[in-house]
């Protein structure tokens, strides 16, 4: 039995992260003496969405990655056979896993680059087996990278060139590496930052971030006062974010600021501003502090 521990994925798992008919197949391609014709495969989409334009290819590093390390180690092959379900195949098949190299060849478009419908991102041509056995993940690692950015190039074609766009997305992602993983397709496509601080250092890029409700709700109930928290963040962190909305979020178009930073800072309100000092998860206003 393989470890049960899931809280990482390690080069050496590469090769059982896959479906199980793709093992099956393999299985019967040995036993029928086809394991090493040559096969290519194609990963495309047929149509896209009304009006959807395009996407954005991304994932090809991850790919490159995986086939370049794919490997079956003599546990993983073990408990595979302890399965029982390949009692019937071929020792052919075994030996092939076990000494298993991607042997193929990959052609790809960029990462970042715009494809269409019927556009291939991604051909393989390798050993029928191999060709077969290596879908599953290539189609994931493809599948939701490319989701992202082409999500976030679509809300840049959107926003404009001058618009700060910022990626915020680990906590929904399909976890924590796929939260690595949008980020950097995130950032690929267009987006400015990441509040993902282990894919910004990894990248090279500086992370951004706002703050939390939970920090003004501690601070506003240990001292009885919501601005003491957009004071004391302010002290530490003077040009970053304040979130406003977590008791109570103002009309649009109020004349009135909805908190008060006195006597440490002066609030001017312009709700028409477009700049984010101060943001609501609603609404996004304008807020310059001095003094």
């Amino acid at each position: 039995m393989l470890s049960p521990d899931f809280s990482s994925l390690r080069p050496q798992d590469y090769g059982l992260l896959t479906d199980l008919y793709q093992f099956t197949m393999a299985a019967c391609y040995v036993g029928e003496g086809l394991e090493s014709q040559p096969a290519a495969f194609e990963l495309f989409v047929r149509r896209l969405p009304t009006d959807y334009g395009y996407l954005i290819a991304m994932g090809l590093t991850q790919a490159v990655d995986y086939l370049q390390q794919l490997s079956f180690a003599p546990e993983a092959l073990r408990a595979l056979r302890e399965t029982g379900i390949f009692a019937d195949a071929p020792e052919r098949f075994w030996e092939l896993l076990a000494r298993c190299r991607f042997e193929g060849d990959v052609w790809a478009v960029p990462e970042g680059t715009a494809i269409f419908a019927n556009q291939p991102l991604l051909r393989v041509e390798a050993p029928l087996w191999q060709a077969q056995l290596v879908e599953t993940y290539l189609l994931s690692t493809f599948n939701y990278q490319t989701l992202i950015a082409t999500k976030a190039a679509r809300m840049r074609d959107a926003a404009g060139d001058e618009a700060i766009l910022l990626e915020f997305g680990t906590r929904r992602a399909f976890g924590p590496q796929a939260g690595l993983w949008a980020a950097r397709a995130a950032l690929a496509a267009g987006f400015n930052a990441t509040s993902n601080v282990l894919a910004a250092l990894k990248l090279g890029r500086k992370p951004a971030g706002t703050m939390a409700h939970s920090l003004v709700m501690a601070i506003a109930a240990l001292s009885g006062d919501e601005t003491r928290a957009f004071q004391s963040f302010r002290r530490y962190f003077p040009q970053a974010a304040l979130l406003i909305d977590t008791y109570e979020i103002p009309s649009k178009g109020s004349e009135q600021p909805p908190i008060c930073l006195r006597p440490e800072a002066q609030i001017n309100w312009d709700p028409r501003g477009k700049s984010a000092g101060c943001a609501s998860t609603r609404e996004i206003w304008k807020i310059s502090l001095a003094g």
